[in-house]
């Protein structure tokens, strides 16, 4: 039997990524943005932001490597779009395993 404290350990770890992903003002705009407009592209997105492209894509680059984010493709352009179920199911389950040492 996993004891209390491993499970709790074993959700910060699974859990890190997304704490990462969305320690960044610019990239809880992407998430916002995208929420509100899928499907946008680098380019849109940089607009939106008022960032450089390359600043854009690498905030896209962890959110995507963080799983918070998918890409479709459509020719040479791709096209983002927000992913964040399982962010959010592994965010409640370390609040929910967290909780436990509350009592």
């Amino acid at each position: 039997m996993i004891k209390k404290d491993d499970a709790l350990l074993q959700a910060f770890d699974e859990t890190r990524d997304y704490f990462v992903a969305f320690g960044d003002r610019y990239r809880q705009e992407i998430i916002v943005i995208l929420a509100q407009h899928p499907q946008l592209t680098v380019k849109e997105l940089a607009e939106k932001l008022h960032l450089s492209r390359p600043a854009t894509s690498h905030h896209i680059k962890i959110l995507r490597d963080a799983g918070m984010l998918g890409e479709r493709r459509d020719g040479v352009k791709r096209y983002y779009y927000p992913t964040l179920q399982h962010a959010f199911l592994k965010v409640k389950q370390l609040i929910d395993d967290a909780s436990c040492i509350m009592e």
